[in-house]
This record gives C-alpha cells, sequence and structure tokens, in this order.
C-alpha cells in the first residue's frame, strides 16, 4: 500500500462482521450493537450498516445527535437508542424522529411524558437504573417516582451498567444484577440488559434478555489478562517521510529525552498526536515495518515521530510503519500510551483518515473519510 500524504486507517468491517456474529452466538438473548465513540474510533456509520448485516437490530448511541445519524442511514425496523437520554425540547426531536430515548432521571421521564401527552402516543423508551457504578440511570431514592409514572411508557428494557466486569469484579457484578431485579419488582413488565463486553464472557446469568457488548464488537479485547478472541478490524499505517544516520550522542525529537547510544538510523515517520498518537507513547511505543519491531525514540511531536530502524536496514523512505495491527495490537498501543484500547482507538480514528475494507462478494474499498 502506498501512502504518501500521511497515516490511515484501515478498518476491515468483513472482521467486525464477524465479531458480532460470535457475540450474538454468546449471548442468552438478543444481542445489541453499541456504536458510541464513533464505533470505538472505527467510525460510527460504516461500522453501524456492517453490524446491520451481521444481524444487528438494536443500535446505542451516546447522544442524540449521533442517534439522529444513525436513524438516517439505518432501516426502519431497526431500533436506534441513545444513552445520554435528553430533555425538553431535545426529547420532542428524538420522539419525532422514531429513536428511543435512554431514561436516566426524573427530568427525562417527565420530558418524555410531556411528549407522549402532545402526540398522543406511548413513547418507547429503555430506562436506565443505577446499581452501582452512580453515574447515569435512577437511584434508588428516584425509585417511587419512577413506578407512578414508567406505565405510561412503551418500556423496552430496565437496563443497568456493571461498574466491574472488566476487573473479573463477579460478586459486584452479582450483586448490581440482584439490585436491578429488586428495583424492577414493582415496576410494569420489561426485559432486563445488562452485560457489557465483559460481562458476557464473565458469566451468562449477568447477560439479561439483551446484551450490550460495545468494544468486543471492535476487537478490544474482553478477557483481561487473556487471549482476545475477537478480531482486530483496524490497522494504523504511517509513512517514513525522512531517514536520518546519526553517531553517538546525537539527540532526537523535542528536549532532546533520547540520545543515540552510538551509530543510529532513524526513520521519521509521517504520524503524531495531531492524528491521535498520542505524546505518551514517546521514548515508550514500538512500531513494526513487515512484522520486525523498531522502538520509538524522542518525543512523539504534533505530526511526527521517530523510530529507531538500525536493525532494519531495508526501511527507507515510502516505507510503510504499521502503528497498529498484526503486529502491534490494540492492547499493546494502549500499554504503550499509558491508556486502555478504547481511549488509544478513539484517538487515531479521529485522527486519521480512514478506509474501509469489505470482503463480501463483490465488494472492495467502500468509503474513504476523514
Amino acid at each position: 500500500m502506498r501512502l504518501e500524504r500521511g497515516p490511515v486507517m484501515v478498518v476491515d468491517l468483513t472482521a467486525m462482521r464477524a465479531n458480532f456474529r460470535l457475540l450474538v452466538r454468546l449471548s442468552a438473548g438478543r444481542c445489541a450493537a453499541v456504536v458510541k465513540g464513533d464505533g470505538y474510533g472505527h467510525g460510527m456509520i460504516p461500522s453501524a450498516q456492517a453490524l446491520l448485516a451481521a444481524g444487528a437490530d438494536l443500535f446505542f448511541a451516546a447522544r442524540l445527535d449521533d442517534a439522529l445519524r444513525l436513524r438516517e442511514c439505518l432501516p426502519a425496523a431497526a431500533t436506534v437508542a441513545f444513552l445520554d437520554g435528553a430533555r425538553g425540547a431535545d426529547m420532542a426531536e428524538a420522539i419525532r424522529a422514531g429513536l428511543a430515548p435512554v431514561i436516566n432521571n426524573p427530568g427525562q421521564l417527565e420530558a418524555a411524558l410531556a411528549a407522549a401527552r402532545r402526540t398522543g402516543t406511548r413513547v418507547r423508551a429503555f430506562v436506565h437504573i443505577d446499581t452501582g457504578l452512580n453515574r447515569l440511570g435512577f437511584a434508588a431514592r428516584d425509585m417511587r417516582h419512577l413506578a407512578a409514572a414508567v406505565g405510561d411508557l412503551d418500556v423496552r428494557a430496565y437496563m443497568t451498567h456493571l461498574a466491574s466486569a472488566d476487573d473479573l469484579d463477579l460478586d459486584l457484578c452479582r450483586r448490581q444484577v440482584t439490585r436491578l431485579r429488586s428495583a424492577v419488582r414493582h415496576l410494569p413488565p420489561a426485559p432486563l440488559s445488562i452485560a457489557n463486553s465483559c460481562g458476557l464472557f464473565l458469566s451468562r446469568r449477568l447477560h439479561g434478555a439483551i446484551t450490550r457488548p460495545g468494544k468486543a464488537a471492535f476487537g478490544i479485547n474482553p478477557l483481561p489478562g487473556d487471549r482476545n478472541p475477537m478480531a482486530q478490524p483496524a490497522r494504523v499505517l504511517a509513512p517514513v517521510v525522512q531517514v536520518r544516520d546519526l553517531v553517538k550522542g546525537d539527540p532526537v525529537g523535542y528536549a532532546s529525552t533520547w540520545r543515540a547510544p552510538g551509530r543510529r538510523r532513524i526513520a521519521i515517520l509521517a504520524i503524531g498526536y495531531s492524528n491521535g498518537y498520542r505524546r505518551s507513547a514517546s521514548n515508550a511505543g514500538t512500531v513494526a515495518f513487515d512484522g520486525r519491531m523498531a522502538p520509538v525514540v524522542g518525543r512523539v511531536s504534533m505530526d511526527l515521530t521517530a523510530a529507531d530502524v538500525t536493525a532494519l536496514p531495508d526501511v527507507g523512505l515510502g516505507s510503510i510503519a504499521e502503528i497498529v495491527g498484526p503486529t502491534i495490537s490494540y492492547r499493546s498501543l494502549a500499554r504503550s500510551e499509558g491508556t486502555n484500547e478504547h481511549e488509544a482507538l478513539i484517538g487515531l480514528g479521529a485522527g486519521c483518515p480512514r478506509i474501509y475494507l469489505d470482503h463480501a462478494p463483490a465488494a472492495a474499498v467502500v468509503e474513504e473519510a476523514a
């Protein structure tokens, strides 16, 4: 692949569909597609369309604007929900657009009921009950208010969000499930939605009738400390734009944080923190050339990163460095940046043009977008 203008993210939609089909097979009930964070950096719209082709019919975005975009590109039979919910005019707009808001608190509940009265219809909604994350959702003190009014909604599910499934804290997960079941005991019956990606793999008792695996569909490992069962759809590639020969003591990058310990050959890559390759990878990251590793040396700057290619004599101007892909896993990238895979990928997806590959019959590159 020739790269002349800078880095790209190449997203394999076939791998994404395979991931989702695996999650469907593992789910005790219906499996929703969570495409927040711009599809975890892989692109919300192309990702949602790929997951639709893999069988998804329920989609969760984070916010109203994203849900409105999804609604325009998905068939009417697909349900589009948004996790943050809305109030006032935003709630009315969501309902007019055919979205299913997640109701998180009494204010959002009142806005949904007011919209229902104006339209003369029962609003389709998901109801979020907090069971220990203390973020969004109805708190214990709000349950009496919820019980008095929720019957006027068309509740598609009562949902909660696991706080520590990623940390394999099964005891806390079980307590959250118990709290959810207790909270809904006096509410009109509706399915339960519980498990995220890690919860789906942790125990079927955590699934509920609707699972909501987000990161696993995008290849982020749902098994902390274990082999990743998911395919990684994204590769990020950057071209070499200059090669420099150094002698002992020569510095590289701002503040001279790295100096050559002897004769060294340095490749300058057209990627930096403006493209989402974090500055924290300075003197800590690793890139790869055809499966061979090369350490990042010096500070990652806005548009450029240096790698020591002394051991790779064939690397030259125009060679392609893998920033993440088959050699550099999502997890390895995140560790070198001191963050999690979500943040690392979202940053790269926002900062690099994306190319979408589809290996289904009669399909090839389906979209290129910034």
